[in-house]
């Protein structure tokens, strides 16, 4: 890749001299250019292609929703990371904007020390740029409008997949999932037989937001899971912020807070291995969606030898970054790969219990 082009949008100096500043850290090649309002922003993406755009919600002169639209349109493959203080609604801001078309988020941090928020922006954008530089440029998913409690499609069932019966349905995500969830989700009948287990890499008052979203949208039961609930069928548990989410031998959900594991905690490593030491069924659905990284591909691997698993991927082409299907394509440890629109058909395609 040639040296990035990153778009800083924000209003605010201080936090215009610590983003520059972090990005030069990270990148010294890197191509920065600030702009102080949404306007500027604009004339400035129709000037160039950039490969990051970093967006503050409160940048003046800018409705962030229109914003997120132009840039699906004028550049579709810029990574897009949106930022905003701490609040009561940036949760909320933050999923409707991945839903329309951001590619991540970050709460600005305001400690009392400039130092402690550097180092914090400092490592984040070196995340992305580390990202950009081994994963390739994210692709944008077009974002798929969804009616609050949507009919699912039709059940068909592919003949690849008519003697697989599952037992249980995990899925692992990251970067880019709150879109791609909502994708598959809100498309899955009411009477799913099974529990869905979902790890989606996000802080917990993300997690609760997102559950919601999904709960509006779906004909499912949406929620984060709780330590000690039975898992039951119909119903959707997303693993919380900042914990690890189990199972045990009588199908119950317990959470630990022992350390990440390849640097994320919930960890689908952790979920996938905990079905496969403990859960009391032996057939298991995995699905694997576009993320950073390899989470799952450990578990994964577990689950191949312990339990009967079928494993779904993501295609290259629909995933906003490809680390986490890559991971396990790479390694054998996919059965089927399919592009996100077909997911939520194939998974209503199975036979259940």
């Amino acid at each position: 890749m040639d040296n990035l082009r990153i778009l800083i949008a924000d209003s605010s100096p201080v936090y215009k001299k610590m983003f520059t500043g972090a990005v030069k850290e990270a990148d010294n090649n890197a191509e920065v250019v600030y702009v102080d309002d949404g306007i500027k922003a604009k004339t400035m993406i129709l000037r160039k292609l950039f490969d990051i755009i970093i967006i503050d919600v409160e940048i003046r002169g800018l409705e962030l929703p229109d914003f997120l639209k132009y840039l699906t349109k004028e550049a579709p493959k810029t990574f897009v990371l949106v930022t905003a203080r701490p609040s009561s609604t940036s949760a909320k801001i933050f999923m409707e904007a991945m839903s329309i078309g951001a590619s991540d988020s970050m709460t600005k941090p305001i400690y009392d020390s400039y130092n402690e928020n550097f180092d914090i922006i400092k490592h984040r954008m070196a995340d992305v740029i580390t990202m950009l530089r081994t994963e390739g440029k994210p692709k944008k998913i077009k974002p798929v409008p969804v009616s609050p409690k949507a009919k699912a499609p039709p059940s068909e069932k592919p003949a690849s997949t008519k003697q697989f019966r599952p037992q249980i349905i995990l899925i692992a995500v990251s970067t880019g999932g709150p879109r791609a969830l909502e994708t598959i989700i809100p498309f899955l009948r009411v009477n799913l037989p099974v529990p869905v287990l979902i790890v989606q890499h996000m802080p917990s008052h993300f997690i609760e937001k997102l559950a919601q979203r999904l709960d509006a949208q779906s004909l499912l039961t949406v929620k984060v899971a709780e330590d000690g609930e039975k898992v039951k069928g119909g119903t959707v548990y997303l693993a919380p912020g900042g914990v690890h989410m189990r199972l045990n031998a009588d199908n119950e959900i317990y959470l630990d807070d022992s350390p990440p594991i390849n640097g994320v905690r919930p960890a689908a490593d952790a979920l996938f291995e905990s079905i496969a030491e403990d859960f009391s069924g032996s057939r298991v659905l995995a699905v694997v969606l576009t993320g950073m990284g390899q989470d799952s591909h450990r578990g994964l691997a577990v689950l191949k030898d312990k339990k009967r698993c079928l494993c779904i991927a993501q295609s290259e082409k629909t995933c906003v970054v490809f680390g986490m299907p890559r991971a396990v394509i790479e390694a054998d440890l996919a059965d089927k790969i399919l592009d996100l629109d077909d997911i939520a058909s194939e998974i209503e395609g199975f036979n259940y219990i």
